[in-house]
């Protein structure tokens, strides 16, 4: 390991993850691990790029100094951003697949246990089988998650860091609500909510801010499309504040004019919904324990007022690149999900609803598991803000 103090976590941090990882190694006789996920190897190496839609791996050995095998031009990032001591680019021109394999072969590790991301979008079908049809001599097993599983506890440095991602996204949102008016356009918002988060100190976001206008606020992942505010209009926001890929995210709601009783409603049992949510997450609870308080609250209300819970009610939240901001993939709160919580999870807690044809209301918050409860970490009133 070359030893920097340039980095996003002291050296030490990075130690121990690499070390937790290899043991999860052992336990499972793997000699090697093939990391793909761009969000993996960040964790691990503190690399990052807007181009890791280039194959990119990280080879981690059971013994001995882990390898990058990223793209020549992405090399530069490996040097300047990273730790990793040995970095086999491939060219141009080269086939980064027969670069894996030469590379495994180079540090006597192609007659392995190699464990590979089976699940990961950027080590497609395939680029796998033609590992697999080049590599006859290496034993492919599949140990998808075994980063993850590092990822989901949060340390206390990144904690700290998701913390100062708050307080870029409560930028956005505030630039946003205050940007609400009848006869702005939805771009206006948006370009509101970039610029103070930007100027807050925040970096480019994996996802960029929700805005929707009416009814296209109740579409799922709608966002600016430069429809003009109308009178007697929902307006919907969310907004996640990004630093070093940590984010935070959070969900809040704006109306135009005067907001009818369906709107109140609707408004009051997300409040209640998410205030009970927040009040029942502590250590040892199921997730679907979790996802029952909100969702039974919303269940019984919404028919009164038209509208709906399609979603999880919250998914684990950290490390992220385009195309998302979360890491749903590793844990939700959904129904009947036998898990517990931990402390120091961190998830973006969102019991929302859309009310179609109308608009969708959410009030949304990024949290964090506690010794004994829940921190809400992003801060900002939890109310329907009237313009």
């Amino acid at each position: 390991m070359r030893q920097r103090d340039d980095l996003t976590f002291p050296m030490h941090e990075y130690s121990r993850r690499l070390q937790e990882l290899r043991d999860r190694m052992a336990e499972r006789g793997l000699d090697a691990v093939l990391i793909t996920t761009p969000e993996n190897i960040c964790y691990l190496t503190g690399f990052e790029s807007q181009g890791h839609f280039s194959f990119c791996a990280l080879i981690v050995p059971v013994e001995g100094e882990p390898i990058m095998v990223p793209r020549r031009l992405e090399d530069s990032g490996v040097q300047a951003r990273t730790w990793i001591s040995i970095s086999c680019p491939y060219e141009e021109v080269e086939d980064p697949i027969e670069k894996v394999r030469d590379t495994l072969r180079l540090y006597d590790l192609s007659e392995s246990r190699i464990g590979f991301e089976k699940d990961c979008w950027f080590f497609t079908a395939t680029q796998q089988e033609r590992l697999f049809a080049l590599s006859h001599e290496t034993s492919f097993i599949d140990c998808a998650g075994i980063v993850e599983a590092g990822r989901l506890i949060k340390s206390d440095l990144e904690i700290d860091l998701i913390r100062s991602a708050a307080r870029v996204a409560e930028a956005g949102m505030k630039a946003g609500i205050e940007a609400v008016h009848e006869g702005v356009t939805e771009n206006d918002v948006a370009a509101d909510i970039h610029s103070a988060m930007i100027r807050a100190g925040g970096e480019w976001p994996a996802i960029s801010p929700f805005v929707a206008t009416g009814h296209r606020g109740s579409v799922g992942h709608q966002t600016w499309a430069g429809d003009m505010i109308k009178n007697n209009e929902c307006v919907f926001l969310e907004v996640g504040g990004c630093l070093k890929r940590y984010h935070a995210a959070m969900m809040r709601t704006c109306f135009v004019g005067e907001p009818d009783q369906q709107i109140l409603d609707a408004v009051k049992t997300v409040q209640e919904a998410v205030d009970a949510s927040i009040a029942s997450i502590k250590p040892g609870m199921r997730l679907g324990e979790v996802d029952a308080v909100s969702r039974k609250i919303i269940s019984r209300a919404a028919p009164h007022f038209g509208g709906m819970q399609v979603t999880r009610s919250a998914y684990s939240i950290g490390i992220a690149f385009a195309p998302e901001w979360g890491e749903g993939h590793i844990m939700s709160i959904r129904h009947r999900d036998p898990r517990v919580l931990q402390p120091n999870m961190t998830f973006h807690n969102i019991p929302w609803v859309q009310i179609p044809g109308k608009g969708g209301i959410g009030l949304s918050e990024t949290i964090r598991v506690t010794d004994d409860g829940c921190e809400v970490i992003t801060q900002l009133p939890r109310q329907l803000y009237v313009k």
